[in-house]
């Protein structure tokens, strides 16, 4: 024989109510759980997404302005003031094989990152005896005559705003410009142009130029710690 109670349950089809409440305390918990996951793999995201841009703005910074600084001499080339690092952005390199001082002109077999253009472009002349001068470059041409001594360099006619002097024997193009720790990134201006971010925004306002004892550093600092540790480094002479 079924028991009554047994009975009436199989008959009525149901739960009890201590049932219903721990299966919906049950629910309420794993609800809790699955958004309690959610969350925490979001913060994980942004850690992962922070620590990245930072990793990539200090990669960045460390290779372009190591590699800007080193082309230059400290005082002479370039110059630090507040946010901002002024200088010659030396874009190719040159061996000059005929000097016209008449006329001012070079024929020079040049390497550079990028082609001359005379509507932006300077050239500091070098002598032998390290007699540095400056020149604004008028117009770029092919040249009259050969001329080759640097690997993979191309032969070229430079027109200056000045003639060159005796004994010129190399030259650097170079573009006036300037880097800026503003705005949580590195920035890149050229002559009156706005500040151009090159790296992601990630710095604090904590980010600057520091100068100590003849050399230039820079001191970066995330706006999420989460994002890594801050750095400083770069170490530069300031003076030659």
């Amino acid at each position: 024989m079924i028991p009554p109670r047994v009975a009436r349950r199989a008959a009525g089809g149901g739960f009890s109510l201590p049932e219903m409440l721990v299966a919906l305390a049950l629910g309420l918990l794993l609800v809790h759980l699955g958004l309690e996951s959610s969350r925490r793999l979001g913060e994980a995201r942004a850690r992962l997404a922070a620590r990245g841009d930072a990793l990539v703005a200090l990669r960045v910074f460390r290779h372009v302005v190591r590699r800007e600084t080193r082309m230059g001499l400290g005082g002479v080339d370039w110059w630090s003031a507040g946010d901002s690092l002024a200088l010659r952005a030396f874009r190719g390199a040159a061996l000059v094989c005929h000097n016209d001082t008449t006329s001012a002109r070079l024929v020079v077999s040049y390497v550079g990152d990028r082609a001359p253009d005379p509507a932006k472009d300077s050239l500091l002349l070098l002598s032998a005896d390290g007699v540095r001068e400056v020149r604004a470059l008028v117009a770029a041409s092919a040249p009259p005559l050969p001329c080759s001594g640097l690997e993979g360099g191309s032969a070229a006619l430079w027109s200056l705003d000045a003639p060159a002097p005796p004994g010129n024997v190399a030259a650097k193009l170079f573009e006036r410009g300037s880097y800026h720790l503003s705005d949580a990134a590195l920035r890149y201006r050229r002559g009156a142009g706005g500040r151009q971010p090159l790296t992601p925004e990630v710095w604090s306002g904590a980010t600057a130029w520091t100068r100590s004892s003849g050399w230039l550093h820079a001191t970066l600092v995330t706006r999420d710690p989460l994002a890594g540790a801050p750095w400083s480094g770069l170490g530069a002479p300031v003076a030659p």
